[in-house]
């Protein structure tokens, strides 16, 4: 099979402003290059049929091939292509004299602007987004071959003004011999001369007609004399000026240079009188003081003996190209909701930062990490949009506690950064933290309503311990969890202490991973009593964890990691699972087991989960036992973080009839406006007031307040941490329903749970 196919089609059907384009244009030739047969066909069916002879190549190692043996005038080329990308092909293409100045238009499906930005980069004159319409292709193939035209156009025009002038010069020499000669041949002589130059003249005038319909400036320089010799019109109309005022300061197009610009320009100048060529692109003033970025490319014209006679050049108005270039390049490092500098642009002041501390040892600068507290609650209950304004809010609160030379950037959601440059002690840091947390305690007016927000802050002191700026941000991050491990709201300093126990949590997360299928996981038992009767009601669910070199962790320790990482959901699923089988097993076995509860706490990462209710009822259906003798423990702040949402899979769990507890209830929110909103059955007292209640006479008045408050909403009133029998005997008195702690039993495992329920 050959490496290239040539395909000549001319459409019986083309309209009459297509043949004339066809007889007015000598044949032009077009490679397509797409590694798509469909591409190829719709494209070459629709030039041929306008007059172009095609040729197509699909992939870049055959169109370089081909290339070899013709010249095509255009080439349309795809990006995306299996053995060689079109960026890659574009690049040799450019790289070889032959093909150079082959105009290259790209076809792809690629839509991102860094994609766009390369392709012009690598010497693209267009770019064309994948689908494409015949007709923009058609429309932007004739324009370029008409530059094309245009610009052959000019040269030729330029050879021909050059062998005119030299058949004048002759001429006029052969004259002045034939004065000498004979006199009397003087006016044929001077008639000869007047008609050539009649033809010369008619000859300018049509090729100074062609050049003032450019929009590009045209223009002919003799260095020697530092004199304009030719401009067109299109000089008016980029730069604001007269051609006469051209002609009269040959210095004007320098002096009108942007002055950041000018030493540039004018060494690109001065180096063009040593190597002959001129590619340059800068800013220019206009008369009424408009900015516009030009592209110059010229080149010297030599005498027989090797002298510049001129320099002829071409200015093009690159203003749209640039701008829409800069545009590209902001978005890119610019985050598109706050306009503050992104991921991108934050680590590149970070790094350069961070070499000038290994340039000089007293300077100093540090990071922050900053993360809004409970920001998803605001997005779930007022919408997205309300978040985002929120979030442009803050941006603009954290750049007013900033200077000018520091940095702020979002790195997404609601975590935003902030680079303190060239600080002179640590305790300005914690200065400018002060500042942000003290500014967010004030309720922030977002569309007219007032948001209370805070946030946790993270900071690291930047110094030549660092290599990198992954390795600042990762210590900043580390410290900012710390800070809401804390208790949210505050600020916290990076020390190597903290990354030591952070090694220590990702190895603990590492073997949490493989707990379940190593089957490290199990469940004990904390029986929960009626007080009325002193007899068994329940068993609350507590998952145990035997690591095989740590021992026995800590619940307190490995479920928090499980709720930040998401393993919660499949722990959770397996809580739930074990739990309800294990009742189901005991009901079956043992006829006093038929009216226990099972209780175990759910999650509000569990809660959250869309297929949340779906396998509730799954695990119901497969272990068989009555959602009556299902208790679910929530925490006050997932009810209160979640809000209407949690409020909504509540509601259905009531209507399958299983029981509902706050658990921990008083140490949270202490919400007790809200709590009628919520389909509750039990309140839960923390253990911290049960403890305290027969010393502390404030803490025995919130049980006794909490347990007439469920009573007055119909709940029941479960007491945890019970440790003696005054406790029992209080609690009792006060109406509460049910305890559990060690004055009864500890956590137990399933089989001493069976002993107990046989007694």
């Amino acid at each position: 099979m050959s490496y290239i196919t040539e395909i000549q089609i001319i459409s019986k059907t083309m309209d009459a402003s297509t043949l004339l384009y066809a007889q007015s244009q000598p044949e032009k030739t077009i490679l397509i290059v797409d590694d798509l047969a469909d591409n190829l066909r719709i494209l070459t069916n629709a030039l041929s049929g306008q007059g172009f002879q095609i040729r197509c190549a699909k992939s870049g190692t055959f169109a370089l091939m081909a290339i070899q043996t013709f010249n095509p005038d255009l080439i349309l080329l795809d990006i995306k292509m299996p053995d060689m990308d079109g960026y890659e092909v574009c690049r040799r293409l450019k790289a070889m004299a032959k093909t150079r100045d082959i105009p290259v238009i790209f076809l792809s499906a690629l839509e991102d602007a860094l994609d766009k930005v390369k392709a012009f980069s690598v010497g693209a004159v267009d770019y064309i987004t994948k689908p494409f319409q015949v007709e923009e292709v058609l429309i932007r193939v004739r324009h370029q071959l008409e530059l094309q035209a245009a610009k052959a156009e000019i040269q030729r025009a330029n050879a021909e003004l050059e062998r005119r002038v030299e058949r004048r010069t002759a001429q006029l020499a052969a004259t002045n011999e034939r004065l000498a000669l004979a006199n009397q041949k003087l006016a044929i002589e001077i008639q000869e001369r007047q008609r050539a130059e009649a033809r010369a003249s008619a000859s300018e005038e049509r090729l100074n007609d062609i050049l003032n319909s450019l929009e590009d400036v045209v223009w002919s320089y003799d260095p020697k004399l530092n004199k304009i010799l030719y401009v067109n019109l299109a000089v008016e109309r980029m730069y604001g000026y007269s051609i006469a005022q051209f002609l009269d300061n040959p210095n004007l197009r320098l002096e009108r240079t942007h002055p950041a610009d000018r030493a540039r320009v004018e060494a690109a100048h001065h180096n063009l009188l040593i190597t002959g060529s001129l590619r340059e692109e800068y800013r220019i003033l206009r008369s009424d003081g408009e900015v516009y970025w030009v592209s110059d490319r010229a080149h010297a014209v030599y005498t027989a003996d090797g002298h510049i006679l001129r320099i002829d050049g071409i200015t093009r108005d690159i203003t749209e190209q640039m701008l829409a270039l800069e545009q590209l390049v902001h978005d890119t490092l610019h985050d598109a909701l706050t306009g503050l500098p992104n991921r991108t642009l934050f680590m590149d002041r970070v790094g350069q930062a961070l070499k000038h501390t290994k340039r000089n040892s007293n300077y100093l600068f540090a990071v922050f990490f900053i993360d809004l507290d409970r920001f998803k609650m605001v997005n779930d209950s007022l919408g997205h949009s309300m978040g985002d304004r929120l979030l442009q809010t803050v941006a603009k609160l954290l750049e007013a506690c900033l200077r000018s030379q520091d940095t702020v950037a979002r790195l997404g959601g609601d975590e935003f950064t902030i680079l303190l440059d060239d600080i002179s002690e640590i305790s300005q840091a914690t200065i400018v933290a002060e500042r942000i947390l003290n500014r967010l305690t004030t309720p922030l007016e977002v569309n007219g309503q007032l948001l209370f927000t805070s946030a946790s802050i993270g900071i690291v002191i930047g110094n030549r311990d660092y290599q990198t700026a992954e390795e600042l941000l990762r210590d900043a991050d580390i410290a900012m969890y710390r800070s809401k491990s804390l208790g949210r709201g505050r600020w916290t300093v990076f020390d190597k202490q903290m990354y030591e126990q952070n090694l220590t949590i990702i190895q603990l997360d590492n073997d949490l991973r493989y707990a379940l299928e190593r089957q490290e996981l199990e469940l004990y038992y904390q029986p929960i009593i009626a007080l009325e009767t002193r007899k068994l009601a329940g068993f609350e669910a507590l998952i145990r964890w035997h690591h095989p070199e740590r021992g026995l962790v800590s619940p307190a320790e490995f479920i928090p990691l499980a709720e930040d990482t998401g393993l919660i959901l499949t722990i959770g699923n397996w809580v739930l699972y074990t739990a309800c089988q294990q009742l189901r097993i005991w009901q079956q076995k043992f006829p006093e087991a038929t009216g226990l509860k099972m209780s175990l706490n759910i999650s509000s990462r569990q809660i959250q989960e869309i297929n949340f209710l779906q396998s509730l009822d799954n695990v119901l259906a497969e272990t068989g036992i009555d959602s009556h003798s299902l208790n679910l423990e929530i925490t006050e702040s997932t009810l209160m973080d979640q809000g209407a949402e949690t409020l909504s899979k509540l509601k259905q769990l009531r209507a399958r009839h299983i029981q509902l507890s706050i658990d921990d209830f008083g140490q949270g929110y202490s919400s007790l406006s809200y709590l009628h909103r919520f389909p509750v059955n039990t309140l839960k007292i923390d253990r911290s007031f049960v403890d305290q209640m027969t010393i502390d006479e404030e803490k025995f008045a919130i049980i006794r307040t909490i347990t007439t408050l469920a009573h007055t909403l119909d709940m029941d009133v479960v007491a945890e941490g019970v440790e003696n029998e005054q406790q029992v005997t209080i609690l009792t008195q006060l109406g509460c329903e049910f305890a559990q702690g060690y004055y009864f039993a500890k956590p137990i495992t399933a089989s001493d749970a069976e002993k107990m329920i046989l007694q």
